[in-house]
């Protein structure tokens, strides 16, 4: 849910170069004595994990007769996997024009434990490329996922910010648009359906169309909507998955559906919620993780008098939507919904890479425990993303090491001492002192 006029403008950071970030000289890595923290089995561990090319290929007692690699003791640390955003938009970051672009995102959020994102809405052909350069091994930071472009209606969401998207009136326009999109190999296919919004929307079988033609080639549905029916509609079209939460009570026998027909739900809690505290909360921007992943700007615009008086004037309106919201994933996941974590980065209320953060822990504070919420963000991720994340034999080397336990507090995922990506440590400061990290950077 892109929220600005000028997106267009910001997008020429997209095209920022990074190169890969910095690695241990070694091919091999062993991890010992470290707490692991398993999201999959929700138990913890201690031992060893071996890492050779960027996969985790043993939990040995010790380390090989062989092994010519680095040792790292993890003594009193707490290995997780790594951290994935599954509803960014990667161009920058309001309310100003923090513009770093995608490759800039990446090196950011990599720094903080955030291995891999989704980008649901950007320049297609810039996404394209540089996803591209990724898969090439030419380009850094945490790893992109995208659906390239946003499948909507003429003239309804996603076209208003001068961006080209793809959009469809017919269902027979909407197997042509899937078809056509599918043959540059979207990682999820983002359609917008939206009657009760103020702009154009599909109906309800030109969706239906479109989620079953992304399935014939393959390709898993993300579909934003606005209000419970809406959801319902997407359900009941057969969509993979349904992103954002309304603002009123979940209706009875809608979380039963979802996890009947195994519709995942992606709720993006912390743009919905947390802006209510970047107002209230002062310690919320304190945070060093926030004033190291965004600009001195784009914090000052959360402390002006006319921010502060606007923020006063709606907060019981917005303590009571943010009740019900907390209260509706709860409901979901009650049911045995699948709940992943996206934050919808890019747009007020968030910044990319600590709204992970945010969200893990409003998601506890929603009632879901540290496992299931560590789950939304790595071992289910992967499994959405047809990924292995997590801290097996066999599971990608994207692990997050922490000098506390998330499981005793989730906020503890934010103390970090250490990334490592694709089996590399990689070096946090340099990621965020990189220039295609920096406002300003090169284009």
């Amino acid at each position: 849910m892109v929220r600005y006029a000028s997106l267009k403008a910001l997008l020429g950071g997209l095209a920022l170069l990074l190169q890969p970030a910095a690695a241990s000289a070694a091919d091999e890595l062993l991890l010992v004595n470290a707490h692991i923290v398993d999201p999959e089995t929700r138990e913890v561990r201690q031992g060893a994990l071996l890492i050779r090319d960027g996969i985790i290929v043993a939990a040995p007692a010790k380390a090989p007769k062989d092994f010519a690699g680095r040792v790292l003791d993890l003594t009193g640390k707490w290995v997780i996997p790594g951290l994935n955003d599954l509803h960014v938009h990667s161009y920058g970051n309001l309310p100003t024009d923090f513009a770093p672009g995608t490759a800039g995102i990446a090196a950011r959020v990599l720094s903080a434990g955030v291995t891999g994102f989704l980008d649901l809405f950007g320049d297609e052909e810039t996404l394209h490329q540089l996803r591209a350069r990724q898969h090439a091994g030419t380009l850094g930071g945490a790893d992109i996922y995208a659906s390239l472009s946003c499948l909507t209606a003429p003239k309804g969401h996603c076209t208003e910010y001068g961006v080209k998207t793809r959009t469809m009136a017919t269902p027979a326009e909407a197997r042509a648009t899937v078809a056509d999109l599918a043959r540059r190999k979207p990682d999820i296919v983002k359609i917008v359906y939206q009657p009760s919004g103020k702009l154009p929307s599909i109906d309800k079988a030109t969706l239906a169309a479109a989620v079953a033609e992304a399935r014939k080639h393959g390709l898993k549905t993300i579909v934003h909507i606005g209000t419970w029916q809406e959801m319902r509609d997407a359900v009941e079209a057969g969509a993979t998955a349904v992103t954002h939460i309304p603002d009123t009570a979940m209706p009875a026998g809608l979380a039963e559906l979802m996890a009947k027909r195994g519709t995942v739900f992606i709720p993006t809690l912390a743009v919905e919620t947390d802006l209510a505290d970047y107002a209230h909360d002062p310690a919320v921007l304190d945070n060093p993780m926030a004033r190291a992943l965004t600009t001195p700007a784009v914090l000052a615009a959360y402390r002006t008098k006319e921010f502060k008086a606007q923020m006063d004037a709606s907060r019981p309106a917005d303590e009571a939507r943010n009740a019900l919201a907390l209260a509706s994933v709860k409901q979901a996941a009650d049911a045995g919904v699948r709940i992943l974590l996206g934050t919808d980065a890019g747009n007020w209320g968030t910044i990319h890479g600590y709204s992970v953060h945010r969200e893990l822990s409003i998601m506890v504070e929603a009632g879901l425990s540290p496992w299931q919420a560590l789950a939304a963000s790595t071992s289910l991720a992967g499994d959405f993303l047809g990924r292995r994340f997590g801290v097996q034999p066999g599971d990608e080397a994207n692990l997050v090491v922490l000098d506390a336990s998330p499981i005793d507090d989730i906020r503890n995922t934010r103390r970090i001492a250490m990334v490592i990506h694709h089996g590399r440590i990689v070096d946090r400061e340099a990621l965020l002192a990189s220039p295609a990290a920096a406002l300003g950077g090169p284009k």
